[in-house]
């Protein structure tokens, strides 16, 4: 009995150390312990010892997702489960006594309701500086005219809303950040959106709904990521943007016809891009670049441009012809990736692909690194590779992702006889299997 007495003693004894230590933490280290936690276990730190009790009180950072609330997979409790979500992030907004840098709801089994309307109305009082909206339900959310208030926001990420620009919203005049996705709004609305946000950095628009034409004006913007079912883009003068990601996922030039062929898309692009660090040409935008006559180089050089990567179909000329003059606009291009689009692979050859990337020879030396994903070991991906091998003296590393097991070996037997102009040069083959 003494000994079990003398054991649960020294139990305790050791609980109080550890709990001695816990309430001698200092105040910012506290915090930077709850910033890690769900906001359910921030709560419950409560109970630790009265300097804990209220310290959730003060978190600045709020993420209401998944984690909030058990997750169920009965039809019958899921309206319980809401209203749970509910309770927690009404009771979270009354107690809260600090001010608040973030607000995040993120939730599967949330309905966009009337409830975030006045959340919202709360937190546009609070200096409120990140709100993160995510409604998974197939119904949009309609933003309320209060959130238009939060005037100390520096970002905005809305995903499956509808937004309306009131009439009087002057601008948000701290936002650096802003993500749209599967967002309804109007055209004169999302230039309103961005002009009206003069610090503006980082900008992404997937997926907008009703929108045809994307029209981007933002003098200081550093980071730019488009994407969706549009006709058209256009840049005004962005003289600080160095990232910049195009996705095209309608094939826009087959549908537009021979009435475009004197358009210049290339040109149009990138008249306005000086600092252009990294360019990413997703689906079928290299696709609309190539409509109309590519010129050997562009006007004015991507004299920063030390990153690029096209979806191609290695049997179009126009494609061949535009990936070309990119690199050849870009004396600093160190890696250049390809993935190709096999969906859209003709099926025809035109003319011998080698002699237009012979063109390119004296102009890709200073490229280190090539990337090429979805092979299969046709013949105009193999002129390509042999004319990188043989033409890319500083060439360190060639990376290949086949599109599938089959013809693998085939393809290493012929790189293998490929001369290399680049006595340091590793060819790498990924397996198709394992995920990127």
């Amino acid at each position: 009995m003494f000994l079990r007495n003398s054991k649960l003693l020294q139990v305790r004894i050791k609980m109080t150390n550890e709990l001695d230590k816990i309430n001698q933490l200092p105040g910012h280290i506290m915090d930077q312990i709850l910033s890690h936690l769900p906001i359910k276990d921030v709560v419950r730190t409560s109970i630790l010892s009265r300097r804990w009790r209220y310290k959730w009180c003060s978190v600045p950072q709020l993420v209401f997702d998944d984690q909030c609330t058990r997750a169920t997979r009965i039809p019958s409790l899921q309206p319980s489960l809401h209203e749970d979500l509910v309770k927690i992030i009404d009771k979270v907004l009354l107690l809260h006594n600090g001010p608040i840098q973030k607000f995040k709801l993120s939730h599967e089994e949330f309905c966009a309701a009337s409830d975030i309307d006045h959340w919202i109305l709360h937190l546009s009082r609070v200096s409120i500086k990140e709100i993160v909206l995510d409604i998974w339900t197939w119904q949009y959310y309609k933003i309320p005219s209060s959130l238009f208030n939060c005037q100390y926001l520096i970002h905005l990420e809305l995903y499956r809303c509808l937004v309306k620009i009131p009439s009087t919203f002057e601008g948000f005049h701290n936002l650096e950040s802003l993500d749209l996705q599967h967002v309804q709004l109007s055209l004169d609305g999302l230039e309103a959106l961005i002009s009206r946000c003069p610090l503006l950095k980082r900008l992404k628009l997937r997926n907008l709904e009703g929108i045809k034409q994307i029209n981007v004006d933002a003098g200081n913007l550093e980071w730019l990521d488009v994407e969706g079912a549009f006709q058209d883009v256009a840049f005004g003068v962005m003289n600080s943007l160095m990232s910049l990601m195009v996705g095209f996922s309608d094939d826009i030039a087959n549908k537009r016809g021979s009435n475009y062929a004197n358009s210049n898309n290339l040109r149009k692009l990138f008249r306005n891009l000086p600092k252009l660090h990294s360019l990413i040409l997703e689906k079928y935008s290299l696709k609309y670049l190539a409509i109309g006559s590519a010129p050997q180089t562009l006007p004015d050089e991507l004299v920063h441009l030390n990153y690029l990567f096209t979806c191609i179909d290695f049997n179009s000329v126009e494609e061949i012809l535009t990936v070309m003059c990119l690199i050849k606009s870009s004396p600093e291009l160190k890696h250049v990736a390809f993935q190709c689009r096999a969906k859209d692979q003709q099926t025809t050859r035109i003319g011998k692909l080698a002699d237009f990337w012979e063109d390119a020879a004296c102009c890709v030396e200073q490229v280190q690194v090539v990337s090429m994903g979805g092979i299969s070991g046709s013949e105009p991906e193999l002129e390509l590779m042999k004319f990188l091998l043989t033409s890319l003296p500083n060439l360190e590393t060639m990376t290949i992702r086949p599109n599938s097991t089959s013809g693998e070996g085939r393809l290493l037997k012929e790189l293998l006889q490929f001369r290399r102009a680049s006595a340091q040069a590793k060819v790498i083959f990924l397996d198709p299997l394992v995920p990127e």
